[in-house]
């Protein structure tokens, strides 16, 4: 029994051991990244294309490349494009690749930190098609969504990308995989103010979903910018 014992708390304490080793090197990998600066964009661009890193690692990049949109805003020499393409190319599904819907929910959130800069209306038609992708992720849809939302330079061509995604829901009807989705469109459209969306938002309030989804509706109608 000792012995039985004994052996639990060295297979405990290995796995303690193991388990702090990889937080370390995650948030050392972390490091490597947030060290670099735009004159390293064409290297996070490569990691993003390399088969052999991991999502992982293809997230840090990802992330990195968002960060590094802040700096643009006072730098006219680095084209944003030269940043969102890459993590464009990342939002194909991949289903033969694990966990690869947790670096195609990140680049949604990165693509969201180019919002107002030059070139920024290319973004929005991609993040629209993650939104209308049924096949898509919920987690990705909805960062998909959030990230659409930031658009407000762009308010009209976003919100139209939303309505789109929106009436989609709407035609189906509320089921298990598209409640949260559809509300995180409406949150985002009322976010975006544009009198274009007034029908769609009409339409929920008329519909089958919950009480928080056409709640979130109303409050958008309520936002709407008449002028």
């Amino acid at each position: 029994m000792n012995s039985l014992k004994k052996n639990s708390v060295f297979i405990l304490g290995a796995v303690l051991v193991i388990f702090a080793w990889a937080l370390q090197a995650q948030e050392g990998t972390t490091a490597v990244f947030n060290r670099i600066t735009l004159g390293g964009v064409d290297k996070l661009a490569e990691a993003l294309s390399d088969p052999r890193i991991r999502v992982e690692e293809k997230s840090n990049a990802v992330y990195r490349l968002g960060e590094l949109a802040k700096e643009l805003r006072n730098n006219t020499n680095v084209p944003p494009s030269r940043l969102f393409n890459p993590i464009l190319g990342v939002l194909t599904i991949q289903k033969d690749i694990r966990d690869h819907h947790i670096l195609r929910a990140e680049a949604c959130g990165a693509l969201a930190q180019f919002a107002g800069l030059a070139e920024s209306e290319k973004l929005i038609e991609p993040l629209g098609k993650v939104i209308q992708n049924t096949e898509e992720r919920e987690e990705v849809r909805l960062a998909a969504a959030g990230a659409l939302g930031k658009f407000s330079r762009d308010a009209g061509i976003a919100t139209d990308q939303l309505v789109l995604a929106l009436n989609k829901e709407l035609e189906r009807g509320p089921v298990g995989d598209n409640v949260n989705v559809t509300t995180a469109i409406i949150i985002s459209i009322g976010v975006l103010h544009d009198k274009r969306s007034f029908v769609p938002l009409m339409r929920v309030i008329q519909s089958r979903f919950p009480t928080y989804t056409k709640r979130e509706s109303q409050r958008a109608l309520e936002n709407i910018n008449w002028d």
